[in-house]
């Protein structure tokens, strides 16, 4: 049980975590500085369980130590991988990457294509025949803008770089919304087949400014694949535009294992049930770990 203790020094108070821990029938002591004031009670608790992952050995919220060697082990055989690739190489298989995640973000989206059509027409350039509906290929073609965007961004995550990829994502499709957020249009939204109802749009400058918040807080605690996961958790929950959020919060989960040298996601439309299933968690019940778990799986997949 951890507990809080006053001391003095020189006369003044201050305030220290402290956990005792028996071996045998020795008493050892840990503890943890805080300052010269008590925090409110909730920031203390929230102190309190972090000491105890300290002292336990437990370095990060969601991933057990073998999870973490078995990330970083696919990391390290990536980077591998990926040096001994020639240029070409690298350019196909990111190519090929592109026409997978694509398909599967785009599908899971509600865009209606096939595999093979999005191959000819991200690879080949050529639109198919029985393809009729134009959107749906400018939405593909301005998909991988996303991605290679993403793959090439060395700058900080802001509102700027969010609504510069939303642009691309709608640039030609629907330039009224394209990088405009729903506080801009005062517009609300809903979303089929869940009862979660999205923030309204008069709350959408203040659930981002909490985002930003948790990202500064939270950025070098988490374990990349914690990061980028509940990166995309959030932005998908906040839907900071009318149109596009899901495709948007995927690119941005990406962005983060690319920037980091950890090989990106693709989620399976196959999978469709089970990612929602992982959000309705969050989403309804407030329970983040569940998408993470999630995330995991397919990254181990």
């Amino acid at each position: 049980m951890v507990y809080v203790e006053k001391f003095r020094v020189k006369g003044k108070p201050y305030y220290k975590l402290v956990h005792t821990v028996r071996k045998g029938k020795k008493l050892t002591h840990k503890t943890k500085y805080i300052g010269k004031t008590l925090p409110p009670q909730g920031r203390l608790e929230h102190l309190k369980k972090e000491f105890l992952k300290e002292i336990s050995g437990q370095k990060y919220r969601y991933l057990s130590s073998e999870d973490v060697e078995r990330i970083e082990s696919k990391r390290a055989e990536y980077k591998k991988e990926i040096k001994r690739l020639s240029q070409s190489e690298k350019k196909s298989n990111l190519k090929e990457f592109i026409i997978r995640f694509t398909y599967d973000s785009s599908k899971l989206s509600g865009v209606n294509v096939t595999l093979r059509q999005t191959s000819l027409i991200l690879k080949e350039g050529v639109i198919p025949k029985n393809m009729k509906n134009l959107k749906d290929v400018k939405e593909l073609e301005n998909h991988e803008k996303g991605i290679i965007a993403i793959a090439k961004y060395k700058g900080k995550l802001d509102i700027g770089f969010i609504k510069k990829l939303h642009k691309i994502l709608f640039a030609g499709i629907d330039d009224s919304i394209a990088g405009v957020l729903r506080d801009e249009l005062k517009r609300n939204i809903k979303l089929a087949g869940t009862s979660y109802v999205p923030p309204k749009w008069q709350d959408i400058v203040k659930e981002l400014d909490n985002f930003f918040k948790w990202y500064k807080s939270e950025n070098r605690k988490l374990h990349t694949l914690e990061l980028a996961s509940l990166i995309h958790l959030r932005v998908i929950s906040i839907q900071p535009f009318v149109d596009g959020n899901s495709r948007l919060s995927r690119l941005l989960m990406n962005w983060i294992l690319w920037k980091k040298n950890y090989p990106p996601i693709d989620i399976p439309i196959e999978d469709l049930e089970n990612y929602y299933n992982a959000l309705d968690k969050y989403q309804i019940e407030r329970k983040e770990k569940p998408f993470v778990d999630y995330i995991k799986q397919i990254y181990f997949f």
